[in-house]
């Protein structure tokens, strides 16, 4: 896919015409029109605002081929703003369903909560979340 078809296709994910996209960047919409069927290319300043006007990395503009879905680039972006605490839990229920998925375990046993709500609690001193905490009875 061309640098032009890219340009075009984030354009119409993020929702701007030609015309609207020209006025974010400070261009004209004939020029945005010349990116968009590679008859020209944006200068480096002009890039710099594309990114920005079309909500993309550098990498999602100029990839041909790219192998992670908007899906999975959304969890990505989300995963980056947690903190030591979220990802270790993120990548605890990865690892737990990662096993399920391998037929490593067949059952989960929820350590708070019900069946819709499920609340994972590190006990003190364990390296790690997935330690269950000691039984002390129940109800």
């Amino acid at each position: 896919m061309s640098i032009g078809s890219r340009i075009k296709e984030l354009r119409s994910r993020a929702g701007l015409t030609q015309e609207a996209l020209a006025r974010k960047i400070g261009v004209t919409p004939s020029a945005v029109g010349n990116y968009e069927r590679d008859f020209s290319f944006p200068k480096e300043e002009v890039l710099y605002l594309l990114f920005g006007a079309l909500g993309c990395s550098p990498n999602e503009l100029f990839e041909t081929e790219n192998p992670y879905s908007r899906g999975e680039l959304e969890h990505l972006e989300k995963y980056r703003f947690l903190d030591d605490y979220g990802r270790e839990l993120v990548n605890a229920c990865m690892e737990i369903e990662l096993a399920r998925q391998r037929g490593e375990i067949t059952a989960i046993a929820a350590r708070k909560g019900s069946a819709d709500r499920l609340v994972l609690k590190k006990r003190a001193g364990a390296p790690d979340i997935r330690e269950a905490p000691d039984y002390r009875g129940g109800r």
